[in-house]
């Protein structure tokens, strides 16, 4: 069942996605939503600061972007209200940081500055109250606080009141939200999202798809976003106090931040942990909330314990967000908000909108995912810094044994030669996003360990497993499903050895249940080979076609091993296959691309990604495939038996690059006859 009817599909439920709905619905748009879990969205593990300021952000595109959004909270909060005539608890209250130790004379504005430089440089910074001024702002902090900073422009909103109301304003607004349905695949055709797959609801397709699933965004897009969860815990003033809320200000300690709620209710948070998806309040987590709160803010120990919650926070690696254009046409990024969720909300949808719009607001380029996945520089010759996170190279060994390239650059730097050469978009199959476009194989080997390193230097995210051969304990293949980290390399489980279509079905359904064990639950590939001929190795093109329709129906993404056969290639397409993989010879021969003109008859052809499978022997055999459109390679005896498998590895992963590069660049066309490369006009005569 494939939904659809909608100009915009926002991925993701929570407060990023709710306020871009909102907007969008406002500007005009059609717009629905998937919500996978609204009680898990990042929104909930917040206390509601909108602290720019006390956060201590630096000066630079994130605090500009923070400030932008902090200026518009007071009317975007009060359309929110309108709407709903809900509160959301905005509350310009301040922000005191309290400090245990005064800072340097050198850190506090000069005597002699100006009272205009003084004013704009404590808005920033923020002001200091020494320990006797602070107990006119706030009584009862800790005997050992020496000071705080205040940041009078900071404030607080509730979160939880926040992320209800928007949630009511879409819905009565008559935006289409999907609770309980996350997004499995985003399944991308010729540069385009095609369709939004989904275990609950079958596929939507709409005009436009906006990414928003937080923590989550990984699973779909190799973007680095990764979960950190944060534990949190709420207290309750108890009524001998006298008042229902003695706190009046945000306390923002050095590793504590304590939220009064008008409503008499206190928050505490929150906790940092990289324990990917763990769920639960942990006992350390929570008694480190309550040790440092009360460190602080000591009548807080007569206070009800009330709640307890934990979220996940989506974190970058630079702790910035992911804004704008993605790397398909109708996609748009708004993910990795990190701790600035709340803050950043009214920005985030003001943003998107103008971008939807065709417009690119000045504040956004700073926040592309393109930042991460920069064209090569010097640097990936070995001259210096490893390239940041997720370009392919920098997750790469450089093995001593590999021969290390020196070059003298005398032109302009290779960073600015470069920067007009567009990042490629991720290669994506059955809706899963790799950025290598080279898979390798798992068999030939002489050992594990040459195999790990030659893996690793070829940069490849995919790797074939023989299912018969390992499920039967085969020379060599004893503990390959050990040897290898599949929480980092996606599994390819392979029909190798099947001879009919019937084999071949009963060992893809052994590979699928081989991959949940080692932790890939959600892997339904399958590399579907029918090989009835043992002296050529060349597949059955009719038991082939039988088993990709059986495997379909089974809700397999099937990759099958056939000949160079476009009509044979265009019907497996039809039948639903993930990709058509044309051998270039025969497995193993070396023998190169021998198919040539049926392989360019099939990517001219082909809807799904083209991947050239066997015979390639060499880099320049592995770079031609490229160059004439192929999508992606599989090569496993060119690596695998040559003198130096893992400089091989790294040889082919770089031959798919600038095989890929140079089909992208476009070649010269072939003349007949000679064409000078130094113009002919104007030339000294004797």
């Amino acid at each position: 069942m494939t939904q659809a009817g909608h100009d915009i599909l926002v991925v993701g439920g929570g407060i990023m996605g709710l306020a871009m709905a909102l907007e969008l619905h406002q500007q005009g748009a059609s717009v629905a939503i998937l919500s996978r879990d609204f009680a898990a969205a990042a929104s909930h593990a917040a206390a509601g600061m909108l602290a720019p300021r006390a956060e201590g952000i630096p000066p630079g595109p994130m605090l500009d972007l923070c400030l932008a959004s902090l200026e518009r909270y007071p009317d975007w909060v009060a359309k929110i209200e309108a709407l709903t005539g809900q509160s959301v608890g905005y509350w310009p209250s301040g922000i005191l940081a309290p400090r245990f130790q005064a800072p340097d004379a050198s850190s506090q504005p000069a005597d002699q500055r100006s009272q205009e430089n003084q004013a704009v440089q404590e808005s920033t910074q923020g002001q200091w109250l020494t320990a006797e001024a602070l107990a006119h702002y706030q009584p009862g902090l800790g005997a050992g606080v020496k000071g705080a900073f205040w940041y009078p422009e900071d404030g607080q909103v509730n979160n939880q009141a926040l992320v209800k109301a928007l949630r009511t304003a879409v819905l009565d607004l008559g935006v289409t939200l999907h609770e309980g349905v996350g997004a499995t695949a985003l399944r991308q055709s010729q540069g385009r999202i095609e369709r939004v797959c989904t275990a609950q609801a079958g596929d939507f397709q709409a005009d436009h798809i906006v990414l928003a699933a937080g923590a989550w965004s990984h699973d779909l897009l190799p973007v680095p976003v990764f979960p950190k969860k944060g534990e949190m815990a709420s207290l309750r003033v108890p009524p001998a106090l006298g008042t229902v809320q003695p706190l009046q200000r945000v306390l923002f300690g050095e590793n504590i931040y304590i939220v009064p709620r008008q409503d008499g209710r206190i928050v505490l948070g929150a906790t940092s942990q990289e324990v990917g998806f763990a769920p639960g309040n942990t006992a350390a987590g929570v008694n480190q909330l309550l040790a440092n709160a009360i460190a602080l803010l000591p009548w807080l120990a007569d206070c009800t314990l009330e709640q307890t919650w934990w979220g996940y926070r989506p974190a970058t690696p630079d702790e910035r967000p992911i804004l704008g254009p993605g790397p398909a046409a109708n996609l748009t990024l708004a993910t990795g908000h990190y701790r600035n969720g709340i803050l950043l909300a009214p920005i985030t949808a003001h943003l998107i909108s103008e971008t939807l719009a065709r417009r690119t607001p000045a504040l956004l380029p700073p926040f592309s995912y393109q930042r991460f996945n920069r064209p090569p520089n010097p640097d990936a010759l070995g001259t210096g810094k490893p390239r940041p996170y997720p370009t392919p190279d920098s997750q790469l060994p450089t093995p001593d044994s590999l021969p290390q390239p020196t070059m003298t650059l005398t032109a302009a730097p290779l960073e600015s030669a470069t920067a007009a050469i567009p990042a490629d978009s991720p290669l994506v199959i059955a809706g899963r996003a790799f950025t290598s476009r080279l898979m390798t194989g798992s068999g030939k080997y002489d050992d594990f360990e040459t195999m790990r390193q030659s893996i690793a230097a070829s940069g490849c995210e995919i790797v074939t497993v023989a299912v018969r051969r390992v499920q039967t304990n085969a020379p060599g293949h004893e503990g390959l499903a050990e040897a290898l980290d599949w929480s980092k390399i996606w599994m390819l489980p392979n029909t190798a050895g099947c001879q009919t279509a019937e084999e071949a079905i009963r060992v893809a359904r052994l590979g699928r249940e081989m991959a949940k064990l080692l932790g890939q639950e959600d892997n339904n590939f399958v590399k579907l080979e029918v090989i009835p001929d043992a002296k050529y190795l060349l597949p059955d093109p009719i038991g082939t076609l039988e088993a990709a329709e059986q495997l379909v129906k089974e809700g397999f993404a099937v990759l099958p091993y056939i000949n160079a056969d476009p009509l044979l290639a265009k019907r497996l397409e039809e039948a639903g296959c993930a990709t058509v993989m044309p051998l270039g010879s025969p497995i193993g021969s070396g023998q190169g691309i021998r198919n040539a003109a049926n392989i360019q008859i099939i990517i001219e052809s082909a809807k799904v990604p083209v991947v050239v499978d066997a015979g390639i022997g060499t880099p320049s055999e592995a770079a031609l495939a490229m160059e004439m459109g192929a999508d992606a390679l599989l090569i496993n005896t060119a690596i695998a038996k040559a003198q130096n498998p893992v400089a091989m590895g790294r040889a082919m992963g770089l031959a798919a690059q600038a095989g890929r590069l140079a089909y992208h660049a476009g070649r010269i066309p072939i003349q007949t006859t000679a064409s000078p490369s130094s113009p002919m006009a104007g030339r000294i005569n004797a």
